[in-house]
């Protein structure tokens, strides 16, 4: 009996204790579900989610630019791109997937994306965790792709936008072009969607000035993927915010005019400019580029025949080529003498052939037909002497003349609303002493007085010069873009001029094209209510010996020797509306290449304005 009460003692004991511990047991596992489900859910329910969703940014659509009068120049067409999402493959399985994509050249992969994935970094994170592996996808590669990322993790096809420009080359100085970001400039930006695969910035003209406009805003799609980082559903999306549409102060038509007249030529530029507002109705450099060849990957050969082109396509000749300005320079000399009160508008000079300077000769353009005889400062501006600048020069500092220069824009950048503009140089004394190492002589006035020697300036700057000079001295800055014209100018003080001295340079630069003995008479318009006036510039590259003079040789018969032809104008005379610059690299004198073309794009400007209104 005794023996069957222990046993049944004993078993009690076993089943109290097998209780307990049961009981703890529930009670540790129920307390850690607890924890696990309702103190820390957010956290676990975070890594679970990591594991399901996929949060990215998506591009936006990138804004038109627009002419104008509203016609598009550049918009965005549909394309297809595909990435290699790195964190979307197993570890153990990347190099097969790697070395797969890089040996099946029919993918043609872009070549940054081989040479990222041959050297794959150690450390993967979100900065390098998509590669690129090609866009502008066609339809056969993009079947490829659609083929293989049902088997190969990773592979992700997006749909996006790109560039398409209408009129590549007449617009790729003013528009410009867009391209992948640097590193640097991925990582100097705040804007975190520039390190998605396909994004683009501007990189030259209106595309990189306004990018931050036209770039838009980014939009968050969450999305649900299966354990192979498939894609299932979207879960959440913020739409991305589209770019805004820029407008432009460039005429469409005039813009197309000007290019086809300026392929008349090897290498010129041209630009025109409402003289009250300063927007800018067309701006060429000839030869332009195709700007849609940067918006798909680019062959190096291509790209290396457009930089070692001698005519420079790539460079924007209207605001950083730098050239002596030549005879347009009088301007500025004839007003800086006229505020110095050395001269006045009856001010007379006999021009025979030269200006006997100690023993060198410092001739006029004229020589060989005698000189210009006697004439006064509006009859010199009309006639080009150079003789009555060297007299001028004789009575002025380079100081005093440099004074003037700056206060009509030269020697300093405008302003304009594009980047890598040049500011060109007006020289003086201590420039010379510090840049040269040299003293500042007589002759160095001389060839500053006539826009030659050390005077470099760009055809923008000519094209303010005349504008100011044209509106009475209001001050302008050149914009590209419609409502930055009238920008900043109420805290623009205006230059204090005597009217009747701007009046005897703008009578100049009228009997230039309209008087019998001007410079530019051939290119005189017909017109009494659109009268051209302007003045003419031969802007030499390369000295002529007193021997090529005595042997008549003043113009080289080699095209990289010949000097440049300038006309900077405005029209109608009476009431300036609009101004003009042409420049023409080797094509002789002003007069004869430089005016007519002036001519012609001032009545093509004068036909759209009137149909405009």
């Amino acid at each position: 009996m005794n023996n069957k009460r222990d046993e049944k003692v004993r078993f009690i004991k076993r089943v109290l204790v097998f209780s307990w511990f049961s009981l703890i047991l529930t009670g540790v596992v129920l307390s850690r579900l607890v924890y696990l489900q309702i103190f820390n859910a957010d956290h676990y329910k975070l890594l679970s989610d990591k594991n399901r969703i996929v949060v990215k940014q998506v591009l936006p659509t990138r804004g038109m630019i627009l002419d104008s009068d509203g016609k598009i120049l550049a918009k965005n067409v549909f394309s297809y791109y595909v990435v290699l999402d790195l964190f979307g493959i197993a570890h153990k399985e990347r190099n097969k997937v790697i070395d797969a994509l890089i040996s099946d050249k029919s993918l043609n992969l872009k070549e940054s994306a081989v040479e990222f994935l041959k050297n794959l970094p150690e450390r993967i994170n979100n900065a390098n965790r998509l590669v690129l592996l090609q866009e502008n996808l066609d339809w056969n590669a993009l079947s490829k792709y659609y083929v293989m990322s049902s088997t190969t993790p990773g592979i992700i096809i997006e749909k996006t936008q790109r560039r398409n420009y209408l009129y590549p080359r007449e617009f790729s100085h003013v528009i410009g072009y867009i391209g992948a970001p640097t590193k640097d400039e991925a990582n100097e930006s705040k804007n975190t969607a520039l390190l998605l695969p396909a994004a683009k910035i501007g990189k030259t003209c209106i595309e990189k000035e306004y990018n931050d406009s036209l770039f838009g805003k980014a939009g968050i799609q969450s999305i649900e993927v299966n354990s192979k980082r498939q894609f299932v559903r979207v879960i959440d999306n913020t739409d991305p915010i589209p770019g805004d549409d820029v407008t432009l102060t460039v005429n469409l038509d005039l813009e197309l005019e000007v290019y086809r007249i300026l392929s008349q030529h090897e290498s010129a530029s041209c630009i025109v400019m409402d003289v009250n507002s300063g927007a800018i109705l067309a701006c060429v450099s000839y030869p332009g580029y195709d700007a849609n060849i940067f918006t798909k990957k680019i062959k190096p050969n291509v790209l290396k025949e457009l930089y070692d082109n001698p005519y420079n396509p790539m460079i924007n000749k209207t605001i950083a080529g730098l050239y002596s300005p030549g005879s347009i320079f009088k301007l500025v000399t004839a007003l800086a003498a006229l505020k110095k009160g050395v001269i006045n508008k009856h001010t007379r000079f006999v021009c025979q052939d030269f200006y006997e300077l100690g023993n060198r000769k410092f001739h006029c353009w004229k020589g060989k037909y005698g000189g210009h005889g006697s004439v006064n400062l509006q009859e010199a501006i009309a006639q080009s002497c150079d003789v009555y600048f060297y007299n001028i020069a004789r009575m002025l500092t380079p100081e005093e003349i440099a004074e003037t220069a700056r206060e009509l824009g030269l020697g300093e950048v405008t302003g304009v609303d594009i980047p890598n503009e040049k500011s060109g140089l007006i020289p003086t004394k201590s420039w010379k002493k510090e840049k040269k190492k040299q003293s500042w002589t007589t002759g160095d006035t001389f060839n500053m007085s006539i826009g030659q020697g050390f005077v470099l300036t760009t055809p923008l700057q000519l094209l303010k010069t005349t504008a100011l000079l044209a509106n009475g001295m209001k001050p302008i800055t050149p914009r590209f873009v419609k409502h930055k014209e009238t920008e900043n100018l109420e805290n623009q003080r205006p230059v204090k001029y005597n009217n009747a001295h701007l009046q005897i340079i703008l009578d100049g630069m009228r009997d230039a094209v309209n008087s019998s003995l001007g410079t530019a008479r051939n290119s005189v318009i017909n017109d009494e209510d659109f009268k051209l006036a302007g003045k003419t510039g031969s802007s030499q590259v390369f000295g002529i010996t007193e021997q090529q003079r005595k042997l008549g040789k003043t113009v080289s018969d080699d095209y990289w020797k010949k000097e440049h032809a300038v006309f900077a104008g405005y029209a109608p005379a009476d009431d300036p509306k609009v101004a003009v610059v042409v420049l023409v690299e080797h094509g002789g004198g002003g007069a004869r290449i430089a005016a007519p073309i002036a001519r012609e794009v001032l009545l093509a400007a004068k036909k759209i304005l009137e149909n405009a209104q």
